[in-house]
């Protein structure tokens, strides 16, 4: 993987967490049927990617954002969100997707590096410090990860100061391709309310399923 390309795609995740320093841009939402969407389509670098919400999540359609450096979608309990759904999403949790505009090789369309690669890059200060909410390399570790299929699952702790108060400061990010576009899937949790470790695994595998299943090979 080159260094530049992860470090310039982790700003871009930064930006997405924090929302306000990322500027609206033209979306495509397509709804299951009122309220909130069940799913997004964003196009990324000339590339389409559908962002679909596993069961009891629903796309919180005014958070997506569009930039250059890619696309930014919030899905959150479709309770909270007026919406129906068979069943709901784990209290206090909410999952986030953030699309770069390169594959896991970095810019453009250059052929992308392996997930293996990827792994051993997040064993390094700037892989760290990507990995964190914080920014703060110094104060992350990666706890775990499980490579499952065409999936990178990271155990992450951040120590470092949270874009959000409350937030836990342990959570998991999930790491794909999707069309050619590199998509890092995460869960977001509050202390004391969130959902447990696994059960924030298991919402994130499903997520990747559903946007697998979105967007056929």
């Amino acid at each position: 993987m080159r260094v530049s390309g992860a470090l310039r795609f982790g700003a871009f995740v930064a930006c997405g967490l924090g929302l306000a320093a990322c500027d609206p841009a033209t979306m495509q939402a397509m709804s299951a049927g009122g309220g909130s969407p069940s799913r997004a389509k964003v196009t990324v670098a000339g590339r389409p990617v559908v962002i679909a919400a596993p069961p009891g999540f629903c796309v919180d359609a005014p958070s997506t954002t569009l930039t250059s450096a890619g696309a930014f979608v919030l899905m959150s309990d479709c309770a909270l969100l007026g919406q129906k759904a068979g069943r709901g999403a784990p209290v206090g949790a909410a999952l986030t997707a953030s699309v770069s505009s390169g594959g896991l090789g970095g810019e453009g369309d250059d052929e992308a590096s392996t997930l293996d690669d990827l792994q051993d890059f997040l064993d390094t200060a700037d892989g760290r410090a990507m990995l964190g909410r914080s920014g703060r390399g110094d104060r992350v570790r990666v706890l775990s990860k499980q490579l499952r299929g065409d999936v990178l699952y990271v155990l992450v702790e951040d120590r470092g100061q949270q874009p959000i108060a409350g937030i836990d400061p342990r959570f998991w990010r999930a790491f794909l391709e999707v069309n050619g576009r590199m998509t890092v899937l995460s869960v977001i949790g509050f202390e004391g309310t969130g959902p447990g470790l696994q059960e924030g695994l298991n919402e994130l595998a499903a997520a990747a399923a559903a946007i697998r299943a979105a967007n056929p090979a």
